[in-house]
């Protein structure tokens, strides 16, 4: 069998001929593109070999998925078995309520999947490292955008299969449907990718161009993607809301009155091309719909070709000359500090300057308060109800550690960020001790902060008392140290340094994903462990339930204590043999 380069060399020379006869390089050749797609099977399978493949991070996306799926079935089935059943004029339609239920559902899908057909655009076509080298083989555009284009709408299709079935199921759970409904599901998948992927190239140049605009405005960029995260996280508060709903039994049939069901219908009727693929799967108004439907798609298709094509092009030209699109002033050269200000100061610099740390560091913590107060809203309210007493104090601490393990993961990368110049800094006279309590002090001061804001939060929204919001500030920011203590031991233990030149980490590796999973058992183990036992005593001896309390304090002190000693004692642990010993860095 013949190898990729051989083929491309092969195509190389077939190339160059017909440009020699016609002049014209921009030729589509289908073998060409199946060689391209081959490439980027090999580098996806060679991405699970050992020692790139994340375990990890696999199996917990899998179940992550897994547990949205199985979720989602349960609450949106029984979200539509009370929708249905909803009367207009008292008359009930349980057709126009599944048009309507499906509308809204497909739109949803359609938007979070242009979303990510605009990253994914952004991604292949302007930051892929194979376009530069493609700028310079004789791959003619046509081919390159066909090859392109099949590896975005592969990833979309999948995204499509996993939102579309899990809303179909959901409703056929409640109203049975016939076989049409399946097939027609099964086309529906097929379809919602090409209309992303012509969205998305339509808004990847805007974005690219908003993107290049705010990435050298280091404040302006946190601002804004701290307030879109800020947005998400209250809808995503809202959809909380509704589960607890759902939850606790309340009729929601008294909110769909005749006024919101009006509002829903004229809004359904503009939500194309949504609503006409819920016509299609109902079999209602088909000559309308399927007319729709396909000239949707021929202009998605038509719109894709060109406009992806035009933005192909620039992404080429950026490329290859560099993609210098901003000049910084010169600047003076900084006046002498002390090592630790310079190594405080060299962490500082280093995120705030990095989109993807920024946000994954700054803006989470900045809004870990937030996800706080919103699940407490609604778990303090669901519990009580539930089990008729007040388990604030445990659902405020097991809160608090979780979103706090998750808010720490980017400590997870403490020396592995650093890349290279890892070993620039090893060969100054700098001592270990210097350059790793920096770090954990830098990242400590950030989650202490975060701490006491959600404490602060805590209690001026009375969930708990003052002096147990001090409590669960000082567990939580100890909690943080024994966590930062042992994720930055284990990721010098497991050091992967970037091969890009600016020596990001694009993907998480081992690493994250096993903090990611020990930090999420250990706030299971310390806050849920301590909230399940205080449910179990109020449900059995509910006279001694409030004595629990100091029971609580106790045993969560002296685990998160011990904890936190056994974490610094691992990060210290031969740490100067092993720092004067190292040579790894794996790269990634």
């Amino acid at each position: 069998m013949k190898t990729n380069t051989k083929i491309l060399r092969e195509r190389f020379e077939r190339v160059e001929g017909s440009r020699n006869k016609s002049g014209v390089r921009d030729r589509l050749d289908w073998s060409l593109v199946g060689a391209l797609l081959r490439k980027q099977r090999v580098e996806r399978r060679f991405g699970f070999t050992k020692g790139n493949f994340d375990a990890v991070g696999f199996i917990l996306r899998l179940a992550l998925v897994a547990v949205f799926v199985a979720v989602f079935v349960i609450f949106f089935g029984r979200f539509a078995a009370i929708y249905t059943t909803i009367k207009t004029n008292n008359v009930p339609d349980v057709t126009q309520r599944l048009y309507e239920l499906l509308a809204i559902a497909y739109m949803f899908v359609l938007v979070l999947m242009t979303v990510n057909s605009v990253t994914a655009v952004v991604r292949e076509l302007f930051l892929a490292d194979d376009i530069k080298i493609f700028s310079a083989m004789p791959v003619g555009a046509k081919t390159l955008f066909v090859a392109k284009v099949v590896s975005i709408y592969r990833s979309q299709l999948l995204f499509a299969l996993v939102t579309v079935l899990t809303v179909n199921i959901s409703v056929a759970l409640v109203v049975p449907q016939g076989v049409w409904f399946y097939i027609m599901t099964v086309l529906l998948c097929l379809v919602l990718p090409l209309v992303s992927i012509a969205i998305g190239s339509l808004l990847a140049l805007p974005f690219y161009v908003i993107r290049q605009f705010l990435q050298p405005r280091f404040a302006l960029l946190f601002i804004a993607v701290t307030l879109l995260a800020a947005v998400a996280f209250w809808l995503y508060s809202i959809v909380l809301t509704a589960v607890k709903e759902l939850l606790l039994g309340d009729d929601l049939r008294y909110f769909f009155n005749a006024q919101v069901m009006e509002t829903i219908r004229v809004t359904v009727t503009w939500l194309y091309p949504a609503n006409w693929m819920a016509c299609f799967l109902l079999r209602h108004e088909m000559v309308r719909s399927s007319i729709g439907i396909v000239l949707v798609l021929a202009v998605c298709t038509a719109v894709s070709m060109l406009v992806i094509r035009s933005i192909l092009t620039r992404a080429l030209q950026a490329r290859i000359s560099g993609d210098e699109n901003f000049i910084y002033a010169r600047q003076d050269v900084a006046p002498c500090s002390s090592i630790f200000a310079t190594l405080f100061k060299k962490e500082f610099v280093q995120i705030f300057r990095t989109p993807s740390y920024m946000f994954s560091y700054f803006s989470v913590a900045l809004l870990m308060p937030l996800m706080v107060y919103f699940c407490m809203e609604v778990g303090a309210s669901l519990l009580t109800k539930l089990i008729g007493i007040n388990c604030n104090l445990e659902l405020a601490l097991f809160l608090t550690l979780l979103f706090s393990a998750l808010t720490n993961v980017f400590c997870s990368t403490n020396i592995s960020r650093e890349g290279m110049m890892f070993y620039s800094v090893k060969a100054q006279p700098i001592t270990p001790k210097q350059i790793f309590m920096t770090k954990i002090l830098f990242c400590v001061l950030v989650s202490v902060a975060s701490q006491l804001i959600s404490a602060f939060v805590l209690g001026i929204a009375s969930y708990v008392a003052w002096p147990t919001a001090l409590f669960i500030f000082g567990i939580g920011s100890i909690f943080s140290f024994a966590q930062i203590c042992f994720a930055t031991r284990y990721d010098f233990n497991h050091a992967h340094f970037s091969t890009e030149d600016d020596g990001e980490i694009k993907e998480s590796g081992n690493t994250v994903s096993t903090i990611i999973v020990l930090g999420m058992v250990m706030a299971f183990l310390i806050g849920g462990a301590v909230l399940i036992v205080r449910m179990m005593i109020a449900l059995r001896l509910n006279e001694v339930a409030q004595s629990f309390d100091y029971l609580s304090y106790v045993l969560v002190s002296v685990i998160t204590v011990v904890v936190a000693v056994l974490s610094y004692l691992y990060l210290i642990t031969r740490l100067n043999q092993k720092y004067y010993e190292f040579s790894g860095g794996g790269l990634m």
